[in-house]
């Protein structure tokens, strides 16, 4: 039945062609003929791969001063943290280093301006020919729908593109961060094809919920599945500001091609990172001065088994006390209220401890996900029989 509506169907469309005098041949021919548009389900040829001849990428951007580098040619990476945690000054120094050898990158600017990013540029001790020459800066307002610069950029070589202000740029999209179809489009719309056209190692700068101390950026979690280089985490050890001393540490979350973890610190079972630097940001003379360092083996291990221990703390303070809201295991578990805040939420994240709302509006209590029942006073860590 369904054929001989179909074979209906075509003849109608035949007899409605032959009534206006079109040229049946000619018109099917047409419709056979190959196009020019590539087909998207095409088989893709492997065969560089089995020869070895196409083989993952080396990180060959922001270098250590141990020579180890931390971004990907023609991938997309993502650095974020909470405001003024120093992610955006690390992009720059990327952009400053690129610059000062030789290399040229683009700046997608949603969040700032010209005055402030050059600016900042400059105090990097990037020369104006320098900026005037191989430095694109670009602050859209409008989709790129609208604009023929858009493509030009997408085929334009660069080293190097930033995005800064993540939020905004999906907003630019008419899409939502919070929704997992809308990060995936997003992600095909603008950072996939800036960084496979332009062959730029691509960064997205982009926030945490304030307070959250989790390992996913704002939104939803699938920003960080749709990053196909590296991403990090960006925590600031030592205060940041004019006229001081800095340090932040940049934590791996995910290294898809798997180059920058076997150069990166201690594994931390709790959020499965590791510090892959730790960036001195140097304001006390004149300008601004950056040093990438390899992170500090000894140090790494003994803030892992820290933070390790506070989170067994608090497991066995809920063990005893279970149902305790949040300003009980504040005053009742060793360490300052912060980081106490910021364990319980990675333990709640990761399924340790249970929340449960309570009695009062935007109150919680909190259980253990399984009593304890394994002695933890091992070494290895709560999450070592994970």
């Amino acid at each position: 039945m369904a054929d001989q509506v179909e074979h209906g169907a075509v003849l109608t469309i035949l007899r409605s062609l032959l009534d206006f005098g079109a040229d049946i041949p000619a018109a099917l021919a047409e419709l056979s003929a190959p196009t020019d548009e590539p087909d998207p389900w095409a088989p893709v040829g492997i065969e560089a791969v089995l020869s070895g001849q196409l083989t993952a990428p080396d990180a060959e951007l922001l270098r250590r001063t141990d020579g180890a580098a931390l971004l990907y040619p023609g991938r997309v990476h993502m650095f974020y943290g909470e405001s003024e945690s120093g992610k955006t000054w690390v992009a720059l120094h990327a952009v400053a280093s690129l610059l000062a050898d030789g290399g040229t990158a683009l700046y997608v600017d949603l969040e700032s301006d010209a005055t402030t990013v050059v600016g900042r540029l400059m105090s990097l001790g990037v020369p104006a020919e320098a900026l005037r020459e191989r430095f694109t800066y670009v602050r859209p307002d409008a989709p790129p729908s609208s604009s023929p610069g858009f493509q030009r950029l997408l085929r334009t070589p660069y080293d190097l593109a930033v995005i800064d202000g993540s939020s905004d740029a999906y907003a630019l999209f008419g899409l939502n961060q919070n929704d997992a179809a809308d990060v995936s489009l997003f992600m095909r719309k603008l950072p996939r094809p800036l960084a496979e056209g332009s062959g730029a190692a691509t960064i997205l700068i982009d926030h945490v919920p304030k307070g959250s101390g989790g390992r996913f950026a704002q939104g939803s979690q699938n920003k960080l599945s749709a990053v196909t280089g590296a991403a990090y985490l960006i925590e600031p050890t030592e205060a940041l500001g004019a006229g001081v001393r800095g340090v932040v540490v940049m934590r791996v979350t995910k290294d898809r091609p798997g180059k920058v973890r076997a150069v990166a610190g201690v594994y931390r079972k709790s959020d499965r990172t590791q510090i892959a630097a730790q960036v001195v940001i140097d304001s006390t003379g004149g300008s601004t001065v950056f040093e990438v360092q390899p992170p500090d083996a000894d140090d790494d291990v003994s803030k892992a088994d820290e933070w390790e221990n506070l989170k067994l703390r608090i497991i066995e303070y809920l063990d005893a006390y279970p149902g305790a809201g949040i300003t009980q295991i504040r005053d009742g578990v060793t360490g300052s209220s912060s980081k106490v805040a910021e364990a319980l939420g990675q333990l709640v994240m990761v399924g340790r401890v249970r929340a449960e709302a309570g009695k009062r509006k935007d109150t919680f209590r909190h259980f253990v996900a399984d009593p304890l029942t394994a002695d933890y006073s091992d070494g290895q860590g709560i999450f070592a029989h994970d």
